[in-house]
């Protein structure tokens, strides 16, 4: 044990650095008048605990990280990020508002940006591209991905830490003053979000912009991606947003990019007055389509199974053939989660492509692995969450069985109050829309899987069944008002 050893000695640097593997800068401490005493050491009256080499408050910091919610973090496996050559437009709009160099002033003065988009439109590819990007030309300051099957990044409860942690790196000038503030206050990530926000992030940059005079830029976006995930309580989602309202309202300096499917809930808050003005949205399946992308995606897919494929040596000569690959990217509907799966399941090592392929299109039966296994979960999943989901799906089968068909109608046939259809589906903005008094399909893969018992399952309903139920429904209506 050491005790009142004073380390002072010209055959030990008077300054010493106490890192952890990989940190990019780690601050150094000078001991030359300090006094190491057990896991403890003095300077300047100042007595600090020292943890495996750290100090204690900054060990804290590290242990409240949800490693998995960074966007280079290697505990999520394939992650989602765009094709080259495709997004380019959307991903250059976001890097021109991080930095203040779109030609739209007023998009210049708004430090949150909303980009929503239906399931499976490629939201958190996007963002995790930008990330890349941002953090190449020094804007990115952090990133936190929710994903819902994760314990450890499916609430708010590790945001601001894993935040805080990034920005230490980033800028480690911040390193010790944050390190100092969680030893002042122990309990600072049991807080209110707000609170963790100010003392974690907020107070320590407010520092740095204070004494910093130089030309070069300080990083200042902070990307939050899939927020429709973060936890089953809407209501932790709408606080969220609204703590960011705050912190932007305290700094000028932060620019937060949300990314998140357009909930009712998080339409509604983004709607609220005090989001409403400070807050930019980018719809992807409204403001930029991705047919393009989707098609380049698929002919450079295609291209490499038929170059590195084991059976490639089984492809036909003109495979695919002519109008195919423009046909997958129709029935995409601007989703990439529907290529992508067609990919997946076309490319397997231990079947033939064109086999696969023509499964695909239900020229053959199926394997025993079902194409869609993982977008007919995604639609299983949002569809079971909604209040109803038995109305839901009566509902649905209107599109499903006649294309286009009037709102007022369906509540008319379905015995439902005036307005019923746009509040029951509110919880599928998603999957689903509603223009010129009609619901719509955003997926056009959706219609296939409502119509598939096998892919449906409990979902299913027998269509025919429903025909005639309908029209049971309309006689009985037509001779009521007739009757009158």
């Amino acid at each position: 044990m050491l005790s009142n050893l004073n380390i002072q000695h010209r055959s030990y640097p008077h300054t010493i650095s106490m890192s952890q593997p990989g940190a990019q800068r780690i601050p150094q401490i000078n001991l030359s008048h300090s006094i190491l005493s057990g896991g403890n050491f003095i300077q300047n009256n100042q007595t600090y605990t020292v943890r495996n080499g750290e100090r204690a408050g900054y060990a804290r910091l590290s242990e409240n990280v949800a490693a998995a919610a960074l966007h280079d973090s290697g505990h999520v496996v394939d992650p989602p990020r765009c094709h080259p050559n495709t997004r380019m437009t959307i991903i250059q709009t976001v890097i021109d508002w991080a930095s203040s160099a779109t030609l739209d002033e007023e998009v210049n003065q708004k430090p949150i940006l909303w980009l929503k988009g239906g399931a499976g439109a490629g939201k958190s590819a996007i963002a995790r591209s930008v990330a890349e990007r941002g953090s190449k030309e020094g804007l990115l300051l952090g990133t936190f991905f929710f994903g819902a099957g994760d314990a450890t990044r499916n609430h708010v409860g590790r945001l601001v830490s894993t935040l805080s942690y990034q920005i230490c790196r980033v800028l480690p000038e911040l390193r010790e003053m944050v390190t100092s503030l969680i030893e002042d206050d122990p309990l600072i990530f049991s807080r209110s979000l707000t609170a963790q926000f100010t003392d974690l992030i907020i107070r320590p940059l407010s520092t740095i912009l204070a004494n910093h005079s130089g030309t070069t830029q300080i990083p200042r976006l902070i990307i939050i991606d899939g927020l429709d995930e973060c936890s089953a309580n809407v209501d932790s989602q709408r606080d969220l947003l609204f703590t960011l309202q705050e912190v932007v309202t305290s700094t000028t300096h932060l620019r937060f990019l949300v990314c998140s499917r357009p909930e009712s809930h998080l339409n509604s808050a983004f709607s609220s007055p005090r989001m409403a003005t400070i807050s930019y949205k980018i719809f992807l399946d409204d403001d930029y389509s991705a047919r393009e992308d989707i098609q380049l995606y698929l002919e450079d897919k295609f291209r490499e199974i038929k170059d590195g494929h084991p059976f490639k040596h089984k492809l036909p000569t003109m495979w695919p053939e002519p109008g195919v690959i423009s046909n997958l990217a129709y029935k995409s509907s601007g989703q990439f989660i529907y290529a992508a799966t067609v990919v997946r399941y076309i490319q397997s090592p231990r079947h033939r492509p064109d086999q696969r392929l023509d499964a695909i299109l239900n020229l053959r039966p199926p394997f025993k692995d079902l194409p869609f296994t993982e977008l007919d979960a995604l639609y299983r999943h949002i569809i079971s969450k909604v209040d109803d989901p038995s109305t839901v799906l009566d509902i649905l089968a209107f599109p499903v069985l006649y294309g286009r068909f009037d709102v007022v109608d369906v509540e008319k046939i379905l015995q439902l109050e005036e307005g019923d259809v746009e509040v029951i589906l509110a919880d599928l903005q998603s999957l689903v829309t509603i223009g010129s008094n009609m619901v719509k399909f955003l997926h056009k893969s959706l219609e296939d899987f409502l119509c598939d018992s096998q892919r449906a399952g409990e979902l299913y309903r027998d269509y025919s069944a429903v025909r005639g139920q309908h029209s049971t429904r309309l006689i009985s209506m037509v001779s009521t008002t007739f009757s009158e």
